[in-house]
């Protein structure tokens, strides 16, 4: 019975690989389409900051045509300053000079705003454009990592199985029917260990009677509220104390 009991704990040891598996099967996945997504929407950012520069770019071009054309028209009211001959003339081309002046000086206050718009939209280029490289270098060092990883999963699972299934073949059928109902109803555990007189699993305290029975390892003793298969925490003691004495007999 001792050999038996050794068994299912090494099936599992076994069995807890075959989790450890399917937990990176449901979590590889989600980090590779992080990093996936994480360029994706980098490169949508840089994007649309640059446009927001082509935007403004094209702003500031209009403003300096519309400053060009009103510098245009001060010079040619100026010019006909001279060739007025009334006071009435006169005082309308001054009038059209002081409103081409205040035009003039309201593009180029609108200017100056796009001038600082444009130096806070470098920033974010820049900042954008780093967040891009990043993102594109990581994708660079893990995506073929964990798309290897994750083709190589179903491979490790069904070589572990395979080496769970070596080892029970050496067990009785219904010790084994017991064994694989528990890992279907217990979320994978179908052994536990006794220590401290509790089962390792649901924490249950073990009744002082079970506590001594599981350090015999007679028989296949199940927890009283989980159901589990309980092995003494001693077990691999035990079974080295039991080679070593062989080996002096």
């Amino acid at each position: 019975m001792l050999d038996q009991l050794k068994t299912l704990v090494e099936m599992q040891k076994l069995d807890n690989k075959i989790g450890g598996y399917r937990i990176l099967q449901e979590e590889l996945p989600k980090q590779l389409s992080d990093i996936i997504e994480r360029e994706v929407q980098a490169t949508a950012d840089l994007l649309a900051v640059e446009t927001e520069r082509a935007e403004l770019n094209k702003k500031q071009r209009d403003l300096e045509g519309d400053i060009k054309e009103f510098v245009e028209k001060e010079k040619k009211y100026s010019g006909q300053l001279a060739d007025i001959k009334t006071y009435k003339e006169y005082k309308a081309i001054n009038s059209e000079i002081a409103y081409v002046k205040e035009k003039i000086s309201e593009l180029e206050s609108q200017q100056l705003e796009l001038m600082d718009q444009e130096g806070e939209i470098k920033e974010r280029i820049a900042i954008a454009r780093k967040e891009l490289d990043d993102a594109e270098a990581a994708k660079r060092e893990r995506e073929g990592e964990l798309r290897k990883k994750i083709e190589s999963l179903d491979e490790e699972i069904e070589k572990t199985r395979a080496q769970r299934n070596s080892i029970a073949a050496s067990l009785p059928t219904q010790i084994i029917k017991q064994y694989g109902n528990m890992i279907r109803l217990k979320n994978n555990m179908a052994v536990a260990t006794s220590k401290d007189g509790s089962c390792s699993a649901c924490g249950v305290v073990l009744r002082p009677q079970i506590r001594i029975e599981l350090q015999l390892f007679k028989r296949i003793i199940p927890c009283e509220n989980c159901g589990r298969i309980l092995v003494d925490s001693s077990i691999d003691d035990v079974i080295k104390a039991n080679s070593a004495a062989s080996e002096d007999s």
